[in-house]
């Protein structure tokens, strides 16, 4: 099994996932600016959308998008709880927040970090992601994960985001429930694995 990667980018998800669930895989870094791999080929005959997470299995079917990826982990490994069992109200729950991460938080990132983006555009650009992280701000008051007692996908997602937050000009000290979420996160043996193995 081969996970396909851009350091620090929302490939680090699955990576932690894999690791907390115990799943073995080796790691192949992709040129951001390239998409090719460190041997020159093109990581689009991989991945046709030519973006990071794209998890190849033993059976060589590719699989991307994180929440799909993190539903296939969940699938394998079920004592990882990654979203809870199927049918319950706690999996509804970490799936929805796994959605709103995916689409509220991290796609808000995605004009910001682009070098194109109209000027114009980066203060409500920035402004809506300042809304969005408020809502996981309110969340995480007073308990230790976004929907239970243990750490889920979502919990993943949100702290790679929260490592986002500093490139581009939001400090974490302005959401400290979100900060200490990311401490607690990164306290996690298989977490530090992961940031260890995710580097150029």
């Amino acid at each position: 099994m081969k996970l396909y990667y851009f350091p620090d980018a929302c490939s680090l998800v699955v990576n932690i996932a894999l690791r907390a669930a115990n799943i073995p895989f080796d790691l192949i870094e992709v040129d951001y600016a390239s998409r090719q791999l460190r041997d020159g080929s093109d990581f689009s005959i991989i991945n046709a959308k030519a973006y990071v997470p794209a998890l190849v299995l033993d059976d060589g079917s590719c699989l991307t998008e994180v929440i799909a990826i993190l539903d296939w982990i969940d699938f394998r490994a079920p004592q990882t709880a990654l979203l809870g069992m199927q049918g319950t109200t706690l999996r509804q729950e970490a799936m929805t927040w796994l959605a709103f991460v995916a689409t509220e938080i991290h796609k808000s990132f995605s004009p910001l970090f682009r070098p194109n983006t109209p000027r114009e555009f980066l203060l409500p650009g920035q402004h809506h992601l300042k809304n969005r992280l408020s809502v996981i701000e309110t969340q995480l008051m007073g308990r230790q994960y976004l929907c239970s007692d243990t750490p889920k996908g979502a919990d993943y997602y949100m702290y790679v985001m929260s490592r986002w937050m500093c490139d581009s000009g939001l400090c974490t000290r302005d959401w400290p429930a979100i900060r200490a979420h990311a401490i607690r996160i990164e306290t996690l043996t298989y977490v530090q694995e992961a940031l260890a193995s995710d580097i150029r």
